[in-house]
């Protein structure tokens, strides 16, 4: 079982920054500067907003360039650790961020049934663990995430499952110098994820943990909106596109109906 300092550490590789909990903040001294509080809510963009500033990130548009181009991707991808730049710190309020409640081993496990989310097959993440974000009422409903029973089938409403989730800015800059906009090739500025865990694994960032010097990588599990979802690569790829140019706010509120984390997922490697 992966413990709890594990996930912190995991949380700031994914954020690139220092997030502290929101003890360890009170503990600072009256005149330390104020950290902004990290929310589940705005996980996503921290994510996205830390691919720009990441050095391993850099290395997976490169390998999202030569999958979305149907070449082999194995060029565009070295396994690393992240180091240089880091974002502005940041805290948490653990039971804001964190909901124990829907936590599952799936390290133990493995497929003997075909699962499906929101009309798609839905890979289960077996080998991982999953730490869940508290969504539970934090949209207008919560149909999106389905039933909390572990059936195989979708039910009305529910969002499918996506692996990871790749900066809009990052992506688009490679993948838009590349393609033009027509039919079947118009790829680029959004937030690209996959449904398939072995795509997904590529993406994965890797870090070794500083209290017991393993090794583990980690990767966010969301739910995407069919709506706004663009299938590509034989549906290898989704894309939920966010155009040049869409203001701050817009943004926020095109990517918050989008496409939502609400698993950060770990593995020992």
């Amino acid at each position: 079982m992966i413990d709890r300092d594990v996930l912190l550490e995991a949380l700031c590789t994914v954020c690139n920054a220092d997030v502290t909990v929101q003890s360890d903040v009170r503990l600072r001294s009256a005149g330390a500067t104020q950290q902004p509080q990290l929310f589940s809510k705005n996980f996503i963009h921290a994510v996205l907003g830390a691919d720009e500033t990441s050095q391993v990130s850099r290395s997976n548009f490169c390998r999202l360039q030569c999958a979305l181009q149907g070449q082999d991707p194995s060029a565009g991808y070295t396994y690393q650790e992240e180091c240089g730049t880091r974002n502005p710190p940041c805290f948490i309020n653990e039971a804001e961020f964190f909901d124990q409640r829907f936590d599952y081993d799936f390290t133990k496990l493995t497929a003997v049934e075909t699962y499906h989310r929101g009309g798609e097959v839905y890979e289960r993440p077996y080998g991982w663990q999953r730490f869940a974000l508290r969504v539970l009422g934090d949209y207008e409903d919560n149909a999106w995430l389905g039933t909390r029973y572990r059936s195989t089938q979708s039910v009305p409403g529910e969002w499918p499952v996506s692996y990871h989730g790749t900066s809009k800015e990052g992506a688009g800059g490679i993948i838009e110098g590349h393609y033009k906009p027509g039919p079947g090739d118009f790829y680029g500025r959004g937030i690209y994820s996959t449904p398939y865990l072995r795509e997904a694994i590529y993406y994965a960032k890797t870090f070794t943990c500083k209290k017991n010097g393993k090794k583990y990588q980690v990767m966010l599990q969301n739910r995407v909106n069919p709506t706004y979802r663009e299938k590509h690569r034989d549906g290898k790829y989704w894309l939920v596109r966010v155009p040049k140019g869409t203001s701050q706010d817009e943004e926020q509120k095109m990517v918050q109906r989008a496409i939502r984390p609400y698993g950060l997922l770990l593995k020992e490697v």
